[in-house]
């Protein structure tokens, strides 16, 4: 794990959060979402989990990982659903 310290600013997590809406990789997007998350409440000491749920960052990562999975297709979520309930 990398032991450098995050110093990223607000200013910095937003753009990154823009700038990753042109991804095209879902694990790349899934840890990056991880560490910005982790900054985030960083700077948000006292922000609850809902608050930081529903943090605008987390709304434009949380928007490409749904996008790149495709599953704002209500169809291929409720057939992901069912397959997992298969196994």
């Amino acid at each position: 794990m990398d032991e450098t310290p995050d110093t990223r600013t607000m200013h910095d997590l937003y753009q990154e959060a823009i700038v990753v809406q042109d991804a095209c990789n879902l694990s790349g997007v899934v840890l990056g979402f991880s560490r910005a998350i982790r900054r985030l409440r960083q700077l948000t000491p006292d922000a609850g989990t809902d608050t930081i749920n529903k943090h605008p960052l987390c709304v434009l990562w949380a928007s490409k990982v749904a996008s790149l999975t495709d599953c704002e297709n209500h169809e291929r979520f409720f057939s992901a659903c069912d397959e997992a309930e298969k196994v």
